[in-house]
């Protein structure tokens, strides 16, 4: 529902009790552009990530910029899995996007799709969930309360999952216990922590997360280092290699080339998931 009010809104709901092992926290965030001084840019480059996210965009359209001068209008409602590209993201000037956050295997165990499909790019919800989720999205657009918007979601979500959803196994467990960056187990440790060999492992971790494990560790790690900037910034990115596990600080620099498409000394130069004013998209 569209309102008068320009005031930026942001804000993290915990999941239910019946979604927490699935979800994460629901964000929601409001931004109305004009011509406000020092008002950020609606653009924003979405980096690598481990991310599983179902975004609602109730109002205006959000336009997905895959390379220069290329703007493709993106469904209302998107599923998305982990991305190991960079992808520019250009908000509508009404822009609010509630934002569902899965943990590592949530979506798959909702769906029960192939995660691979969803890597690097968006499906479109209606896909999967038909004209329901069109009914949902017209619910949204009709309640101005952001708690009820989230409250509609949750109970959707619920319904879905006590329908089809699949049960959590040690796996699910164990791709959560992996974006912790502490952890510092081999893929045979965690195989075996799963319960499957290595090759089971890996085949069902791609299945369920979208990516490989090995994969997977590097973006968790990256990402590790883009917080710790963040957190302390004078801190020298030859400091933060040797704090994330890299090996040397070339390392750092040639995973920032592959997961970002930019040196680390460019960081602050660009509006980005890593460091922005605004919620990642």
């Amino acid at each position: 529902m569209k309102t008068s009010s320009a005031l930026p809104f942001f804000k993290t709901y915990s999941p239910s009790q019946l979604l927490s092992g699935l979800v994460l926290g629901i964000q929601v965030y409001r931004m109305q552009w004009g011509n406000e001084v020092n008002e950020p840019e609606p653009f924003i480059t979405c980096l690598a990530n481990t991310e599983q996210n179902l975004y609602f965009f109730v109002n205006d359209p959000m336009k997905i910029i895959p390379a220069l001068h290329v703007e493709i209008p993106a469904p209302p409602i998107i599923v998305t899995g982990p991305k190991f590209k960079p992808v520019g993201l250009l908000f509508g000037q009404d822009h609010l996007m509630i934002k569902v956050m899965f943990h590592p295997t949530g979506t798959y165990r909702v769906l029960g799709i192939d995660m691979q499909r969803t890597v690097n790019t968006g499906l479109d919800a209606r896909e999967f969930w038909g004209p329901e989720v069109n009914e949902i999205l017209k619910t949204l657009r009709q309640t101005a309360s952001y708690d009820e918007q989230v409250t509609i979601i949750s109970t959707f979500l619920e319904r879905k999952y006590a329908q089809s959803g699949k049960p959590e196994e040690p796996i699910d467990l164990v791709a959560t216990k992996m974006l912790d960056p502490l952890q510092q187990h081999s893929l045979e440790e965690w195989s075996s922590e799963a319960c499957l060999s290595l090759r089971q492992f890996e085949r069902s971790f791609r299945q369920r997360v979208g990516i490989s494990p090995k994969l997977f560790i590097r973006i968790v790690r990256f990402e590790a280092a883009m917080k710790v900037k963040n957190i302390f910034p004078l801190r020298s990115w030859s400091e933060i290699a040797s704090e994330c596990g890299y090996t040397d600080s070339s390392h750092l620099l040639k995973e920032f080339r592959e997961l970002a498409e930019f040196p680390p000394s460019a960081f602050y130069l660009k509006q980005t998931s890593g460091n922005s004013q605004l919620p990642s998209g």
